[in-house]
């Protein structure tokens, strides 16, 4: 119960609205303490906004201004789509995706960590062998359960491969090959 209290507490819709609440509040004690109607802070507050939206919008503006504006704009659009579109480096292995240990076939995805400036194995998924479907992976402390949803095909704890091992050998097959291509240059 205490959980969900302090999840409620810390809500960012309880923080906005607390934080309205707790504004509006202080608003009509300063307005009550200096013997002013309640509100007129907040009055003269959305008169000021709104004399500064007035004056934004009779701005005289030039037609060049607006011109280099839309000029710099679409520049700057050009530029990010150009970045946006240079092929990132992907290594050799990079087309290894899929394969098969053990007892099942395995697929995976790679992905760029900024953090440990390298190519991690992410998304890997263990296939079912009778159907070649995706299976679930409902590891927990009590052990490992790959079940396949479609034809409920299930495995437990010793009856599985482990995930973390086959992340090991597809690494491992990756060092052999790149060794072996090495030791084929020299």
């Amino acid at each position: 119960m205490t959980k969900d209290k302090d999840n409620w507490l810390k809500s960012p819709w309880t923080i906005s609205i607390g934080t309205a609440l707790f504004s509006l509040l202080l608003t009509v004690g300063y307005d009550y303490s200096k013997k002013k109607p309640v509100l007129t802070t907040i009055w003269s507050m959305l008169k000021w906004i709104g004399n500064v939206i007035w004056k934004v919008l009779n701005f005289d503006f030039k037609v060049w201004w607006i011109l280099v504006v839309v000029i710099l704009f679409i520049s700057v659009v050009i530029i990010v789509d150009k970045l946006k579109k240079e092929e990132t480096f992907k290594p050799d292995f990079y087309s290894y995706r899929e394969d098969k240990f053990k007892r099942w076939k395995w697929t995976w995805d790679w992905k760029f960590d900024n953090r440990q400036k390298a190519w991690i194995i992410s998304d890997m998924e263990a296939h079912c062998p009778k159907c070649d479907t995706p299976m679930i992976n409902h590891s927990s402390m009590y052990g490992l359960v790959f079940d396949c949803p479609r034809c409920d095909y299930k495995k437990r704890d010793e009856e599985c491969d482990e995930p973390h091992k086959i992340e090991r050998i597809i690494l491992d097959n990756i060092d052999r090959k790149e060794k072996t291509v090495h030791n084929a240059r020299l």
